[in-house]
């Protein structure tokens, strides 16, 4: 090779590297960060009350707050008239990464009436609802939360003295995309044990599993169809059992603004039995027709 061939090669060389690393590091400059994989957080949202009673397994994420206000109603017995109104004040904040904590007090009033002898009742009580979230649907197919709900509630029925009732919920949230977009489904397991005073406490449990699907037919609208079935237990595990009942029924979500939602559902009992009572329904455990609805707000 002559030297002024050896040269040029040399030149083209030295020029070539620094335009060849300015590429590169134009390339890597405009490379998009890689998204951040977690179960706490989906790319994709599902409100977690666009399922009726049945509820979604997501959760605040870290420093969020949002109070909520809901009204449930309970109506119908076999003998007589019963009702009973409740009002729930809950506060919930996203404490750490996937674990969501939700104070709430409750109020609540009924009324039931059999031979012409009424009863009102009037109670208070407070509780916690922790929810840790296991799972998330972009990394495994499927959102999952535990949740454990301790609270007591003061009674005060009228003729009678006052009692309190302690109960401790164990639950479990799972959902998942159906279609992207517009399809959603979510199932529920529960397991609520309850302490009845005064002492000797009376203890009792009830097993609930819900299904529900979820359409959202409009940007932030969902119409739900849930069927729900419950277990009631006269001790704290599956034994000595009291009755059951099938309940099923709509539901609507609306996302009125981005703070502001606002959600309702309808239960109607379909089947059920009650341990050595006639009738295909049971109307002494539970009642034949349940109302929820529910005003949130986030900040």
């Amino acid at each position: 090779m002559s030297s002024k061939t050896l040269a040029f090669a040399l030149i083209a060389a030295a020029t070539a590297a620094p335009a060849f690393a300015a590429d590169l590091t134009y390339r890597k400059a405009t490379l998009a960060p890689a998204p951040v994989v977690s179960a706490c957080v989906d790319e994709e949202g599902i409100p977690t009350d666009a399922f009726g009673f049945t509820t979604g397994s997501d959760v605040a994420s870290v420093g969020s707050f949002g109070p909520s206000l809901t009204y449930n109603g309970a109506f119908g017995t076999r003998t007589g008239s019963s009702n009973g109104h409740g009002l729930t004040l809950q506060g919930s904040y996203g404490l750490f990464p996937c674990f969501e904590v939700g104070p709430y007090v409750l109020g609540s009033f009924s009324n039931a009436s059999a031979g012409g002898i009424s009863a009102d009742e009037r109670a208070f009580g407070a509780g916690v609802e922790m929810k840790y979230r296991l799972l998330g649907r972009d990394m495994h197919g499927l959102g999952l939360t535990l949740v454990l709900d301790p609270s007591f509630n003061r009674a005060d029925p009228d003729g009678a003295g006052r009692f309190t009732t302690y109960n401790t919920g164990l639950r479990i949230f799972a959902d998942k995309a159906l279609i992207p977009g517009k399809l959603y489904a979510a199932l529920n397991l529960s397991q609520d044990l309850t302490w009845t005073g005064p002492s000797p406490y009376q203890r009792s449990s009830t097993f609930t599993v819900g299904g529900s699907l979820a359409w959202q037919v409009l940007d932030g609208l969902y119409l739900s169809g849930e069927v729900r079935h419950m277990r009631a237990h006269n001790d704290l595990g599956f034994g000595n059992e009291s009755g059951y009942a099938t309940f099923a029924g709509p539901g609507v979500f609306w996302q009125a603004t981005k703070q502001l939602a606002l959600s309702a559902a309808y239960n109607i009992q379909v089947a059920g039995k009650a341990k050595d009572q006639p009738g295909d329904l049971d109307l002494t455990n539970f009642s034949q027709h349940l109302v929820k609805v529910k005003l949130g707000y986030s900040f």
